[in-house]
């Protein structure tokens, strides 16, 4: 098809990054440019809120996943068990209203549409960026909430270096990793590769238990078959013709097991109880970039494989296969304005057992432009267009317009306000369009409006640095897809009207005190969501959605002395429903971990770095989902040795 000829060119261009392939020197690091960087994302999105997970905090969950490193550094909601699932909730949004970005693919499950965050390791990549909010225009169908990108670096390598990871934890937790970095300036390898395990056979108060004679309703118990395995391979191969042109390819596999954790009920009553699922992925990510002046332009193209087995029930097959094909131009055409216009085409070829045979694949298109404009060096304005196309399917113009406005910029602090209106939608899954029986192609796209205003205020003497921020934001999402019960079978069907509104504080600091370096932070978000119309019979109408906490918070300090490293934080989740009845709620809770970490430069080749840490080091009793038990106390340590 002549939509994806960008597989030809990224064809000729590996065949010239190998023909001008050179003898590999001594080890150095050049010029960093990443290929995902939070300067991008920011570019044509003034008065959007992005954050950028710091180098510090990134570094801490390294033996973690992506729900652990997000619980921790910013003010974001999860619904989560003991280390098999784990959903993301971006400002009261559902699961499957956060698109997770890696390249230009959504690695969100088509079927589902939506990703288990528990099951993104932390190790395989250099950076994440979160956008906050709608950003639909920017990423097309899923973003409503929100976005998550999954960052890589070109770090252009001469020579060879290479890094071994080893942790051991609590409950039979083990993670081994290595990155590989091969180059000579030019042409770089990088090999990224880990495994992850978990026996989860933690002990809880189980209050399920019952002795009316004795008059005892609760046991010490253990958890049974919540078994963790994972493993992935993340592999590079990037050539730089010049400074600003370059080309890069990336191949993430990855195969991801575990035993479905029961709740507590169950795993009294049948101990032996045991549920397998299975997750394979493949996902390619290639192109060209040219980002010489006066017009920058990139040809991008992919393809990804995902495949869901359960209790290793093969021929209920579930997969599906995307083609991607992406280029846009970028022009600066003065110091103060610029455009972007580009094109995304998408093939998705399902293979699911109750879907339609007539399903044979679908197209989609998207057709973008952003533009930004800066006045007088203090205002930056920002507009984007998106209009796509789906086979059968009407999908809605969506526009963003933010501002950026520089209010004082003084010697010791600058001072800015922000604003953003945003379109945005989601395509109904697959499974809501054609399951059979209960989907529904003739459903509408959940549609959404958001409305931000927001203030930055950045400070910084000698010993002092650091940011304070504030967000508010308004979320109306119409026809809210939801399956209900049709008596005979469950059916999809548009349903809800929901608003999400609230306020987001955000600080960090970098400091001086008695001679220690210092970095800490404090996050809180207070997010009302609630249903306003509903086609459903329920009383849970103008009251919060079921997990959405309206208040949460997390704090972090760390502490750098000589060659060690002390950190604490904490976070704060406040009650939660958790279906539309008055029961059940989820009791807040806080959590408090602790980490110490040690660095030994051997020699200038030669570093080793050993970290510790304690988790639940209250060892709180508390649930993330209701009825289903989460460990109390536990260690985590990790040796990391980096050879250059």
């Amino acid at each position: 098809m002549r939509r994806f000829v960008v597989f030809g060119i990224v064809m000729w261009a590996l065949a010239k990054s190998v023909a001008a392939q050179q003898h590999f020197t001594v080890f150095d690091t050049v010029q960093v440019e990443e290929v995902v960087s939070y300067g991008k994302l920011q570019k044509y999105q003034s008065g959007a809120k992005i954050e950028r997970i710091s180098a510090r905090q990134f570094s801490l969950a390294q033996d973690g996943n992506l729900e652990q490193l997000l619980s921790r550094s910013l003010p974001i909601a999860f619904k989560a068990n003991a280390g098999g699932l784990a959903t993301i909730r971006i400002r009261g949004s559902a699961p499957n209203h956060t698109s997770l970005n890696f390249g230009g693919i959504n690695i969100n499950s088509l079927t589902l549409g939506q990703s288990n965050v528990n099951n993104v390791p932390v190790y395989l990549f250099d950076n994440i960026g979160v956008q906050f909010g709608s950003a639909s225009s920017v990423n097309g169908s899923g973003s409503i909430g929100g976005a998550i990108h999954l960052g890589l670096k070109n770090n252009w390598t001469k020579g060879f270096k290479a890094e071994v990871r080893m942790a051991n934890g609590s409950f039979g937790e083990q993670l081994y990793g290595t990155k590989l970095f091969w180059g000579n300036g030019k042409l770089e390898a990088v090999t990224r590769a880990f495994y992850y395990s978990k026996t989860n056979d933690f002990k809880f108060t189980n209050p399920n238990y019952r002795d009316f004679e004795n008059n005892i309703f609760e046991i010490e118990d253990t958890q049974h078959n919540a078994n963790i395995k994972n493993m992935g391979l993340l592999q590079e191969l990037n050539y730089k013709f010049a400074k600003d042109e370059f080309f890069i390819f990336n191949v993430w596999v990855e195969n991801d097991w575990h035993l479905v954790q029961q709740n507590m009920q169950t795993n009294l009553s049948n101990p032996d109880l045991r549920e397998e699922y299975n997750d394979d992925h493949v996902r390619i990510w290639t192109g060209y970039k040219n980002r010489k002046n006066p017009f920058k332009f990139e040809i991008n193209g992919g393809y990804v494989y995902d495949n869901a087995v359960n209790n290793e029930n093969s021929s209920d097959t579930i997969s599906t296969q995307r083609l991607i094909a992406e280029a846009f131009v970028e022009h600066d055409f003065s110091p103060q304005a610029g455009y972007k216009a580009g094109a995304k085409a998408i093939r998705i070829y399902p293979t699911v057992y109750a879907y339609s045979e007539a399903l044979k694949y679908e197209d989609r298109v998207d057709l973008y432009a952003s533009y930004y404009q800066r006045f007088f060096n203090r205002v930056t304005a920002t507009l984007n267009l998106r209009y796509g196309y789906v086979t059968d399917f009407d999908v809605p113009f969506t526009p963003s317009f933010g501002l950026n406005y520089l209010a004082l910029s003084k010697e010791k602090y600058v001072l800015r306000f922000t604003g953003n209106i945003a379109r945005s939608y989601r395509v109904p899954t697959f499974n809501d369009r054609f399951w059979v029986p209960g989907g529904n192609p003739d459903l509408k796209p959940e549609k959404g409006m958001s409305y931000e205003l927001g203030t930055k205020w950045s400070y910084c003497v000698e010993n002092l640095s650091g940011n304070v921020k504030l967000n508010a934001f308004l979320m109306n999402v119409d026809d809210w897809i939801l399956w209900k019960n049709g008596g005979a079978y469950w059916y999809a069907a548009n349903v809800e009207n929901v608003q999400s509104k609230g306020l987001e504080f955000m600080t960090d600091w970098n400091y001086t005190v008695w001679g220690l370096k210092a970095n800490s932070g404090l996050n809180y978000s207070y997010t009302a969501a609630q249903r306003k119309k509903s086609q459903n019979n329920t009383n849970a109408l103008n009251r919060q959605l079921e997990y959405v906490p309206l208040h949460a918070g997390n704090f972090f300090t760390t502490l750098a002395y000589n060659k060690f490293d002390f950190t604490v934080d904490g976070s704060y989740t406040n009650e939660q429903f958790t279906d539309e009845e008055e029961k059940n709620i989820l009791d807040a809770y806080f959590l408090m971990n602790v980490a110490v970490a040690y660095n030994w430069k051997i020699d200038k080749r030669n570093q080793v770095r050993i970290n510790g840490m304690i988790n639940n080091l209250l060892d709180t009793n508390y649930q993330s989902s209701w009825g289903y038990a989460m460990p109390g106390i536990a260690y985590r340590i990790s040796l990391t040795y980096t050879f250059k």
